[in-house]
């Protein structure tokens, strides 16, 4: 795993990025027509130095061979999106390449209204080449229906199923709310609840720049309370948990047990108490047997 670089924050406290970040490793970008390495980790995409008025890039992996991908997801075609790309690769190759430098490539996907944009920036003294996919060229519908046939018969979804499933949204034309609420709400059929929440999370993160807010955060926090979300949130618990212990004083730490203690009598799940006690999850299960032998 690639240290991250001082100064970028823990990103990968987030539910969406810690879903995407399990996920994605070894998948391909081959169905988009891609001739990439595989996935080897999903990196932060807050980086230092982003101004107030400026968005940070959509995606970021690191691919085997040395190789960071920066993705964007796009629904315009101005030629002056490339500029902006060229100050994201600056960014990253100044951030993350400190010890090795990295082979960078910028992969713009266009969703389903764009035929053709600019892929070259030409500045003489250097020049910025991004590789494109138009999803244009994609049937959005028949996608849809055969994904929706696969889950209603109860059928496995490949990682090909899954990489297109997460762009389904983004080849509608137009307004897209209502192709992703039904995408999502499909996803939620889905058996799998790891495979359920990273397509969900994947749409969320591809469709961030077009989908409504209000309904984005409602469907972050269904992950959260979700089985693999709550994992998640145990593990953001316990980082957070482990740093305060430390300046906890004894009397605080035993008033943190009696109240654990007093929880668990009454069934407060383990998620719960460690928001309210801020003791870890290892000790909280250790009272509880403690409780339950007593």
């Amino acid at each position: 795993m690639m240290e991250l670089p001082d100064g970028i924050a823990y990103q990968n406290k987030d539910v969406l990025f810690k879903i995407l970040s399990e996920h994605y490793k070894n998948k391909s970008f081959e169905v988009y027509g891609l001739d990439l390495p595989p996935i080897k980790e999903v990196l932060p995409t807050n980086l230092p130095a982003i101004q107030l008025d400026e968005r940070r890039s959509d995606n970021i992996f690191l691919l085997e061979g040395n190789t960071i991908l920066i993705l964007e997801y796009e629904s315009d075609a101005s030629e002056k999106n490339l500029i902006k790309y060229g100050h994201y690769a600056f960014r990253v190759t100044e951030v993350y390449s400190k010890n090795i430098l990295y082979k960078l490539v910028i992969v713009v996907i266009y969703t389903g209204d764009i035929q053709s944009a600019p892929s070259m920036l030409d500045l003489g003294c250097m020049q910025l080449q991004v590789n494109q996919v138009f999803l244009s060229k994609f049937d959005g519908n028949k996608l849809y229906n055969e994904i929706a046939d696969k889950i209603h018969n109860k059928l496995p979804l490949n990682d090909k199923d899954v990489m297109q499933f997460i762009i389904l949204p983004l080849t509608q034309v137009g307004n897209r709310q209502d192709f992703i609420e039904n995408a999502v709400n499909l996803a939620k059929e889905i058996n799998d609840e790891d495979m359920q929440s990273f397509i969900i999370a994947g749409i969320l993160s591809a469709s961030d720049k077009f989908i409504d807010k209000e309904y984005s955060s409602k469907v972050k926090e269904w992950l959260r309370m979700t089985k693999v979300g709550r994992l998640f949130e145990e593990e953001k618990l316990e980082y957070a948990n482990e740093y305060a212990s430390k300046y906890a004083n004894e009397k605080l730490a035993e008033a943190a047990k009696e109240a654990a203690k007093a929880m668990l009598e009454d069934s407060v799940d383990i998620l719960t108490i460690m928001k309210a006690t801020k003791l870890g999850k290892a000790e909280i299960l250790k009272l509880k047997n403690n409780f339950i032998e007593a």
